[in-house]
């Protein structure tokens, strides 16, 4: 890759170096080299290793992309929109007009980096998005775990409070079987223990309970995965149709402007026609009358 010429005092260019097609050729080589910065940025951010930022996040991508690239595809891609600019830089300048050329060709490289950065800012959005709920859902789920742990404990302690009830009470029945408090103490340890029976049922059904609204956040975390996932197909499918119906329109233009200017033609050749048909039945007029 060649590197741009910078004109100081201390550093003198040849004339040649300033005509505006070696200018928009270093203007090229510039955008280059900008682009695989960025695009190797990028990817250093999607494989996890540099993390990538830009300035503005409310840019959309317009261009078809994946949220992860393959390194293949990148080079594929690269390749491809890299023929695409040097042609369309090839066509620009075989007119003869310079300084409309090197205009024309700035404003292409201009557009092929705002393009690259749109691209950049939609990925690096669409990532962040999922980074934030997958993290709001992990958050979410140890929340639940740590319920979950303390109506576990709140069982044992259930438990353990209940055996010791229990043998409290085949105590009192052995210390005072003939007593009339006895029936009383039997009574009062048997509604605790159905208190204490209750409140672990209760327990057990929260528990239940948050391990069913896990279950259902996770559903919903798939499906929203999904979800975006499905919109992000039907993005790229919409912007196929699109260009589809663009082609098809200038199809469309080129043959109806065709076929008007044979109409064109074909009328100026009746018109012709009927002009010599007319002095043709002039002239056959005035020979009758004559």
């Amino acid at each position: 890759m060649e590197p741009v010429t910078t004109i100081s005092p201390t550093n003198p260019v040849d004339m040649d170096q300033l005509s505006p097609i070696t200018m928009a050729a270093q203007a090229y080589t510039a955008a280059v080299a900008d682009r695989e910065r960025h695009e190797k940025s990028k990817r250093s951010a999607e494989e996890g290793t540099i993390p990538f930022h830009d300035e503005d996040d409310a840019m959309r991508c317009t261009r078809p992309t994946k949220l992860f690239k393959s390194r293949e595809d990148s080079s594929h891609e690269e390749g491809e929109y890299e023929n695409t600019t040097e042609r369309g830089i090839e066509e620009i300048w075989k007119s003869g007009d310079n300084e409309a050329n090197l205009a024309e060709t700035l404003r292409l490289l201009t557009d092929e980096i705002d393009s690259m950065v749109q691209c950049g800012l939609g990925a690096f959005h669409d990532l962040d998005v999922a980074s934030r709920q997958l993290l709001q859902s992990k958050e979410l789920a140890e929340t639940r775990s740590r319920e979950a742990q303390r109506f576990h404990a709140v069982e044992d302690q259930n438990r353990a409070s209940l055996s010791k009830l229990l043998r409290a009470v085949e105590a009192s029945k052995s210390n005072a079987r003939d007593s009339s408090r006895a029936a009383q103490i039997e009574s009062r340890l048997r509604n605790e223990i159905s208190k204490l029976r209750y409140e672990r049922d209760e327990a057990n059904a929260d528990l239940i309970e948050h391990r069913r609204k896990l279950s259902l956040h996770e559903e919903e975390l798939r499906l929203t995965k999904s979800k975006l996932n499905r919109i992000i197909q039907e993005k790229h499918s919409m912007e196929r149709d699109s260009r589809a119906a663009i082609s098809l329109a200038r199809s469309l233009d080129h043959n109806n402007s065709n076929d008007m200017n044979y109409y064109k033609r074909k009328v100026g050749e009746l018109s012709d026609k009927l002009q010599v048909a007319q002095r043709r039945v002039a002239e056959l007029t005035d020979k009758l009358q004559a």
